[in-house]
């Protein structure tokens, strides 16, 4: 089975250690590899890069400063490593790199960031959406952003002159605000997105923990600092649960989305004996109508054996309007053909696909709805008939 790649993107001056506890030293990503709920479905990966307030030692000065103390002392010294803060746009390219090297053996990503790691992630889906990464193809289907500034920080108002993040994170800061406004606008396009605030952030205000107010940008409160919100203790920790909690959610979306791909083969589902297909053939139904119900029958049962509980309330709801709109346009039997009845009702339920019949479960298309429509009518009942002559005794005769 493929897995997920969950890359955990650190922040401003972060490294390795963000995501580890200062008190008992778990790991947040060692917490989320061996959770038994979704260890099968991910591997978990951290992507580092240079980021300190101040750099004294890792740039060409201090380099030079230690080769001078070697060569007139006799010294032998390791030189720094020089390294530089680069801005977001840079860091975001950067780890398209790391993606595309790492992501090779999984179907789909999911971010989780701290802080100002929640801009360079940001800032890569919407780059991915745009289609700027050809040598990404698989999709990110998760971001969850911890204490991220999406709308700025005022801390770093004081850091700016000295440090090129710092400014990036300035509330109003020209790229701050359009990467966050184009985020804002792209809602309908971006993977499933959650939100969490630290209640003691001393770094990132209330309205900045989100990239919005209106409420399609929901977010969860801990009552924890800036830099606890990314070290749980244990998977009992409160932040922790929250985020499980999360990437379960985003993991069985996505589960459910691949079972959409899932094709329909004829001739391994006859479903020749069901009643839906019985009642179907005693109206004179035409064939390629009676296929197209069977496939959406297979659909549905499909995607209803994994559902969750609150989703199969959503298909309880979503099943009445169905059964409303049947009866609707089953009214037109007698002067319409059975065909066209069944065939004008198919028609119905794709045009109100993502208006009437539009629900929260996202993975949910024209086609299962269609099959919901069949799976009323597979009950030996006249509650879903396609002909009025059909009977309870007639079904039954061919059921047997």
């Amino acid at each position: 089975m493929s897995k997920t790649l969950v890359v955990m993107i650190h922040g401003l001056t972060g490294g390795g250690g963000t995501w580890v506890n200062d008190e008992n030293g778990a790991s947040f990503s060692e917490l989320l590899q061996a959770d038994s709920k979704i260890s099968d479905q991910i591997d978990v990966i951290e992507f580092d890069y240079f980021t300190k307030i101040v750099n004294l030692t890792q740039n060409v000065l201090g380099s030079s400063f230690v080769g001078l103390i070697n060569k007139y002392t006799g010294s032998f010294f390791n030189k720094p490593k020089i390294r530089k803060n680069s801005s977001i746009n840079s860091l975001t390219n950067s780890l398209a790199t790391f993606l595309e090297v790492e992501s090779a053996n999984y179907d789909s990503i999911v971010f989780i960031c701290h802080s100002m790691g929640g801009l360079i992630g940001k800032n890569f889906i919407l780059n991915h959406l745009a289609e700027e990464y050809e040598d990404i193809q698989i999709p990110v289907i998760g971001y969850i952003s911890l204490a991220t500034p999406h709308r700025g920080s005022f801390p770093a108002v004081i850091l700016g002159p000295i440090n090129v993040n710092a400014r990036e994170l300035q509330p109003l800061n020209e790229d701050m605000t359009t990467l966050n406004d184009l985020w804002v606008e792209s809602f309908d396009d971006l993977p499933k997105s959650y939100y969490v605030e630290a209640l003691h952030d001393e770094c990132v205000g209330k309205l900045s923990a989100t990239p919005n107010t209106v409420k399609k940008f929901k977010s969860k409160t801990l009552q924890v600092s800036h830099s606890e919100i990314c070290k749980p203790s244990s998977s009992k920790d409160l932040t922790y649960k929250v985020v499980s909690k999360y990437l379960e959610e985003i993991l069985h979306t996505h589960r459910q989305k691949k079972l959409t791909q899932v094709e329909y083969e004829s001739d391994v589902h006859s479903y020749d004996k069901e009643i839906f297909v019985i009642k179907m053939v005693l109206a004179s139904v035409e064939e390629r109508l009676i296929e197209d119900a069977k496939e959406s029958f297979f659909h549905a049962e499909l995607i209803m054996k994994s559902a969750k509980k609150n989703e199969l309330e959503v298909f309880k709801e979503l099943r009445s309007k169905i059964i409303s709109l049947y009866r609707t346009y089953s009214s037109c039997k007698g002067v319409k053909s059975n065909s066209e009845v069944v065939k004008e009702i198919h028609s119905k339920i794709v045009e109100l696909d993502k208006s009437s019949l539009d629900c929260l479960v996202e993975y949910l298309n024209f086609l299962h709805k269609k099959g919901i429509l069949h799976q009323e009518s597979n009950r030996l009942n006249l509650d879903v008939n396609w002909c009025d002559s059909v009977t309870i005794d007639s079904i039954e005769n061919e059921v047997r």
